[in-house]
């Protein structure tokens, strides 16, 4: 069996694989002073509540985007387990990153061009509702060519609200019409049809540079939200991330 950690900026979420099917998978908060104590105890507590004994797990496939959680994770994991923990990063990638920077690539955004190319193939655009919304595409062949990054939606709202006295914290629903005729209605308008707009509009982008047939992947908390309001999203996968590490544990770790 296999543990696989996608370590992001707001949530930690856990998957375990028997072999090729995800059969749990958890989410807890990722914060930065976790030490390896409470994070081997965490994990301890999760396998126990799946009735799997830590010395059944064979590895940990880690994609990470904090950094200062990176040790903790090694130090904390490896005496739970009689496998090895590994960290998807630029070094380790399985596939080329032809961008400027690739070391800069997020380990999220490898392990979605991982299972997004495996599952539909390329040409590929991979969007990742998290904390921000990663737009990453990737070539026929299953590189990773660079894309776009977006503030995401409710950090968008919240900086506004929070800074506009006459302004306050609504329920980001959509609304029916554009013309808000309240506050709530106006701000409903202005970021939640306001992001869907912006998202459609940046795959045409990518669409009409790439000029191909661009397959348009969703995958991260909102994902499914825009999937069912735009018709440019054509599939969500919900564990995207996790599914991608599991592919390349099998794959380029070796084991």
């Amino acid at each position: 069996m296999l543990l696989t950690y996608d370590v992001g900026n707001t949530n930690i979420v856990v998957g375990l694989f028997d072999n090729d099917t995800l059969v749990a998978h958890w989410r807890f908060a990722s914060a930065r002073n976790r030490t390896g104590d409470e994070l081997r105890l965490t994990t301890r507590s999760l396998l126990a509540e799946a009735h799997v004994d830590p010395s059944d797990i064979s590895g940990i496939a880690v994609a990470s985007v904090v950094p200062s959680l990176n040790a903790p994770l090694r130090r904390g994991l490896a005496s739970l387990i009689n496998g090895p923990v590994q960290l998807l990063n630029a070094d380790s990638s399985p596939i080329p990153l032809r961008v400027e920077q690739p070391h800069n690539v997020g380990a999220d955004r490898i392990a979605n061009c991982i299972a997004g190319h495996a599952i539909h193939g390329g040409p590929l655009l991979v969007l990742d509702f998290g904390t921000a919304i990663n737009f990453d595409l990737v070539s026929k062949e299953g590189e990773f060519l660079g894309g776009a990054i977006a503030p995401e939606m409710r950090l968008a709202a919240r900086a506004l609200t929070e800074t506009a006295a006459q302004l306050h914290s609504v329920e980001w629903t959509i609304p029916e019409s554009v013309i808000g005729k309240n506050t709530e209605r106006n701000l409903q308008a202005g970021v939640v049809l306001g992001y869907l707009d912006l998202v459609a509009g940046l795959i045409e982008r990518f669409r009409t540079e790439c000029d191909c047939d661009l397959t348009v992947v969703a995958t991260g908390g909102k994902g499914e939200l825009f999937q069912h309001q735009l018709d440019a999203i054509e599939f969500y996968e919900p564990f995207l991330t996790l599914i991608g590490l599991r592919q390349w544990w099998q794959t380029s770790a070796g084991r």
